[in-house]
């Protein structure tokens, strides 16, 4: 008897999906099927195990065993492979929850994925309701050392020249950059983002609400303002105790998603400060930080990246998952690609082979499979500098490189608009005529 082969993690889903679907409707309509943190994959059905009798109880019974089977060290026992909703204390709520997704439809029948995830669940959610008005737009490099935040410095800088008010906050809480570029530490506030979540935490966040935003210096005698929201203030104290806390789910004695939490702070800060422009300096990488601020917040979304293969691969990790969100038809919409640090030497040649390989990142994993352009298809040429892939360019200033608060002389025009102009003038036209490339 030959051995059987280890099922991995990357096959366990499928085999599931299959087996479930060869037992068509005999066990309902609509199936869920939970992953746990380790992989294993459980079977939800609706109703009460009383319900199922007879011949209909041994085709159960069959089926557990054959699943249990096939999934190997990703399934259960046979008799702990499936559950029911009725015997579960909050069984009927899976069947209408918002994280789960759909795999497999084949006429009435359905079979749907509930993922229980440690982190990486706020990728494939819905975009946040909110209250306020406010123009947003996230920050996001999918690695660090792209330039991100001294673009963010440079570009809030030209806006309060224009007389806006921009409200920035630094959510990169595991390593704070935008905090320490725009905001010399003698113009710290007192607390910051960390401390609010902390205070929320026990239901007193608006001790220091009022206390965790400070103008920055770098807007001095400009016609606007640039307020900054750092991770951390002067009287943070002990910082990781309190970042160890931050994505708790809970505020006071309700239990309340982190990303719920931020959308209430940055809410309340609109309403207190009433910005032009929040700009929310989300950290690198897939945490759940970036989730949120990239496709949560109602915010345009920059895409912050270098022509590595390092970068195109991690960016198609993430471009990859998003093919299965079922919102990704509306965020798309706000993405836009941005060619950070572009070098001095063979820039046309640099721009050319960045915009193929962002072209190839979309149209494998977010464009719609026809190049037709009609109102419902969202598809665009590698060349079209309409599209979100087509980069906006920030090109690479040794003049720049040491932050704008560090040059005594200031910021010096001339040097910002050869380096930032075009990435400058394309963001605020996407951001304040509310031109999204559809």
């Amino acid at each position: 008897m030959s051995k059987q082969t280890p099922v991995l993690f990357d096959h366990a889903l499928n085999i599931a999906v299959e087996k479930t679907k060869d037992i068509g409707t005999a066990l309902g309509d609509e199936i869920v099927l939970v992953r746990d943190l380790r992989g294993r994959i459980r079977v939800l059905l609706p109703g009460d195990l009383k319900d199922y009798s007879g011949d209909k109880k041994t085709q159960l019974d069959k089926f557990g065993q054959e699943l249990s089977e096939a999934l190997g060290a990703y399934g259960f026992a046979p008799d702990r492979g499936v559950l029911f909703a009725g015997d579960l204390m909050q069984g009927d709520e899976i069947f209408s929850s918002t994280d789960r997704r759909l795999t497999s439809e084949d006429g009435d029948s359905k079979i749907w994925l509930l993922d229980r995830q440690i982190i990486g669940n706020d990728w494939m959610r819905a975009p946040l309701q909110r209250r306020t008005k406010n123009r947003r737009v996230t920050f996001f490099g999918i690695k660090g050392g792209v330039g991100r935040s001294t673009a963010l410095a440079i570009w809030s800088w030209r806006l309060a020249k224009q007389g806006k008010k921009v409200l920035i906050l630094d959510l990169d809480l595991e390593s704070p950059g935008v905090s320490s570029t725009l905001l010399p530490a003698e113009y710290l506030p007192d607390y910051g983002i960390v401390d609010w979540f902390v205070e929320d935490g026990v239901g007193q966040a608006d001790i220091v609400e009022n206390a965790m935003i400070a103008s920055s210096p770098l807007a001095t005698d400009l016609r606007g303002e640039v307020r900054i929201v750092p991770a951390f203030g002067r009287d943070t104290g002990d910082y990781l105790p309190k970042l160890a806390r931050c994505y708790a789910e809970f505020s006071g004695s309700a239990s309340i998603s982190w990303a719920e939490r931020l959308q209430r702070m940055v809410e309340q800060l609109e309403i207190k400060e009433d910005p032009d422009l929040v700009i929310l300096d989300s950290r690198a990488g897939l945490h759940d930080i970036a989730a949120v601020s990239v496709t949560r917040m109602d915010a345009d979304a920059f895409l912050f990246a270098v022509d590595s293969m390092q970068t195109w691969n991690a960016y198609a990790f993430l471009f990859r998952h998003w093919r299965q969100h079922p919102q990704v038809r509306e965020f798309r919409q706000k993405l836009q690609v941005v060619a950070g640090m572009v070098p001095e030497t063979r820039r046309e040649e640099y721009l050319k082979r960045f915009r193929e390989n962002s072209w190839d990142l979309f149209r494998e994993h977010c464009y719609d499979e026809t190049g037709a352009q009609t109102a419902d298809v969202f598809s665009f040429d590698v060349d079209s500098e309409e599209a979100p892939h087509y980069p906006l360019p920030v090109f690479w200033n040794r003049a720049l490189q040491d932050g704008p608060m560090r040059n005594a002389a200031g910021i010096d025009e001339q040097i910002t608009e050869a380096a930032m102009g075009k990435f400058m003038t394309e963001a605020e036209t996407m951001v304040f005529t509310g031109e999204e490339k559809t």
